[in-house]
């Protein structure tokens, strides 16, 4: 059996980490005669992922981060000769860009088996701020779509039942994000975290959160509010860990409020989970998720965590330590809460989110 995994950007983010995880696991797991392959667009994250774990890699220069029919047109038929090149079983397809490629595969032969995870409605999440009109039409291209994926696969209850109220699928799996914990210990973490920040580490409280600079994440939210925590916890430090297209917005904000000393944005930075043991609290504040891998590692790490009440983040940390979205006093009725018990720990979760388990599961759907 020949396995593609496909995704439409090779940067750094959740769903490329979800690819590596599964990619790994697979080529780890499957027999001598069968092989796992990536391909993705342009983001130096997964070629140096598929270098380092020996696994080949496909640029598939066409795939793009776009709506253009003309770039679309262009991938449809390039993934095309890339199948027929490569004579491939399994064709799994992670974003909505690479949906496409479902119809191209089954161009190819129907006989090629084509699995689609939904890493987030986007779009269609209810919190997503787009008019009617544009939600309907990516309504009608993902059933439209569907029509040429076997198996549609959810990694969130919550997301699946949405889908399903929406009436986008019929039949569809639900598989948990899996990770590797792969953690340095409180010390050496913190070490890192304040030599990139610039400043001594003097017992601060380290409010952190790992994910790409962009409108989904929602980290406007920390930064317009983050005088208010500062008013309940006056020794607090923010750190956020990624780059993207909101970075210049946000820091625009850092800069008005007056937060230069107290909120820090490092960039992108490699094996990023590594050092979530030198946080004091993680926070994802989401406007929509699917099953977050970040949020995940900072279960696994055992970081108090808070997270928006969106997507399946409810899923992965209870929904106890989810608050409303945008509402900070709902989040400072939660941060008092969690800093108030020191033994907070959802110890139950934590083999649900093992990478194993994932591995395990997608292997089960491709030879289904």
């Amino acid at each position: 059996m020949k396995i593609l995994v496909l995704i439409t950007k090779g940067e750094i983010g959740g769903a490329q980490v979800f690819v590596a995880n599964l990619a790994k696991g697979l080529k780890n797991n499957l027999e001598p005669e069968d092989q796992v392959e990536i391909a993705c667009g342009e983001g130096g994250f997964l070629f140096n992922f598929a270098q380092k774990e020996d696994i080949k890699i496909h640029k598939v220069k066409s795939l793009k981060r776009s709506s253009g029919i003309f770039s679309n047109i262009k991938f449809f038929f390039s993934f095309i000769g890339l199948i027929k090149r490569n004579k491939f079983d399994v064709v799994h397809l992670n974003s909505s860009n690479t949906l496409i490629g479902a119809i191209s595969s089954k161009i190819v032969s129907r006989r090629i088996k084509t699995i689609f995870t939904v890493h987030g409605l986007s779009i269609l999440d209810p919190n997503y701020q787009a008019s009617f009109f544009k939600k309907f039409v990516y309504k009608m291209f993902f059933k439209f779509c569907f029509i040429f994926v076997d198996k549609v696969v959810f990694v969130s209850q919550n997301n699946l039942d949405l889908a399903k109220s929406k009436k986008l699928v019929k039949k569809s799996y639900l598989i948990y994000n899996g990770v590797e914990p792969n953690y340095l210990d409180r010390k050496e973490s913190r070490n890192f975290l304040f030599n990139k920040m610039g400043i001594l580490d003097e017992g601060q409280f380290l409010i952190g959160s790992i994910g790409r600079l962009a409108y989904p994440k929602n980290y406007e939210f920390l930064i317009e509010n983050f005088s208010d925590i500062l008013q309940f916890k006056p020794n607090a430090k923010l750190v956020l860990i990624g780059d993207g297209p909101e970075k210049s917005k946000y820091e625009k904000i850092i800069e008005n409020k007056g937060l230069n000393d107290a909120v820090f944005i490092l960039g992108e930075i490699s094996d990023a989970s590594k050092y979530l043991k030198g946080l004091d609290l993680f926070v994802l504040p989401s406007i929509y998720e699917g099953l977050s891998i970040s949020l995940i590692e900072a279960l696994l790490a055992e970081v108090k965590t808070i997270a928006s009440r969106v997507g399946g983040n409810s899923e992965i940390i209870g929904d106890d330590f989810c608050y409303k979205l945008n509402d900070i006093n709902d989040f400072i009725v939660v941060l008092k809460m969690i800093l108030s018990n020191d033994d907070i720990f959802v110890e139950n979760k934590k083999e649900i989110f093992i990478a194993e388990n994932m591995v395990n599961n997608y292997f089960s759907l491709y030879r289904d």
